[in-house]
């Protein structure tokens, strides 16, 4: 007796019951979350209906990874090999969301790897290439957050220079930057504004205030503004 296929709505079915209860899953196919919420199913096209497939087909490839898990977590602490001990590791098993998807998607890799019916010898090859990714990915990673911060410093130093060249202001950089950094604490700490309502309009519109706000307009709009090309 042949087996009824499933429809598209069973594999939405099925991939919204999972989601409910596996919060990785919602944060790394948000996409597909919010297209099963947004769209009717008469609305799908093809290539959506494709993917909510592939969804599905990945949410019952996550059950077996999770029985898997499971099983080796239950080990003998003391029979635990390397290799099951980074699945774990990579897997933040017992934590609810991975703090890093990349580590999370890695472990995928790795159970892919263990569950096969490879010689162990290759399959500890295959597991070392796995970790070598990870060490490419961290050093990527890493050059990546030290372009971005040397980008942003230079930016930041480089708009208070251009700011201070308003006033033909000769102090200290340095100072000026302290005062303001203090004026501004303080005005956090006191919970007050050190200038009322008609002297703040006043300098807006004295010549010092007009060049001051094309000066931050025009820097808020540079296309190299770091703050607004970097994604977090």
């Amino acid at each position: 007796m042949s087996r009824t296929a499933l429809t598209t709505q069973d594999h939405i079915n099925s991939i919204e019951y999972f989601a409910m209860n596996n919060a990785t899953f919602e944060s790394s196919h948000y996409d597909v979350i919010q297209l099963i919420e947004q769209k009717k199913l008469g609305e799908l096209s093809d290539k959506e209906k494709q993917l909510i497939r592939k969804t599905y087909i990945y949410t019952k490839k996550r059950k077996t990874y999770d029985n898997k898990l499971l099983f080796i977590s239950k080990k003998d602490p003391k029979s635990i090999t390397k290799i099951e001990r980074d699945i774990l590791d990579y897997s933040y098993f017992g934590e609810v969301v991975p703090p890093v998807l990349e580590h999370y998607f890695l472990a995928e890799k790795m159970l892919d790897n263990y569950m096969s019916k490879l010689p162990d010898d290759i399959k500890i090859k295959i597991h070392q290439n796995i970790l070598d990714t990870d060490d490419a990915l961290e050093k990527k990673q890493n050059i990546k957050k030290r372009n971005r911060e040397n980008h942003q410093k230079f930016f930041i130093g480089g708009t208070l220079l251009s700011l201070l060249k308003l006033n033909n202001n000769d102090d200290d950089p340095i100072d000026i930057l302290f005062e303001i950094m203090k004026l501004y604490l303080m005005h956090d700490y006191f919970e007050r504004k050190s200038f009322n309502t008609e002297e703040i309009n006043e300098f807006s519109t004295a010549e010092t205030g007009r060049e001051f706000n094309n000066k931050k307009n025009s820097i808020l709009l540079n296309l190299n503004n770091p703050f607004l090309i970097y994604d977090e």
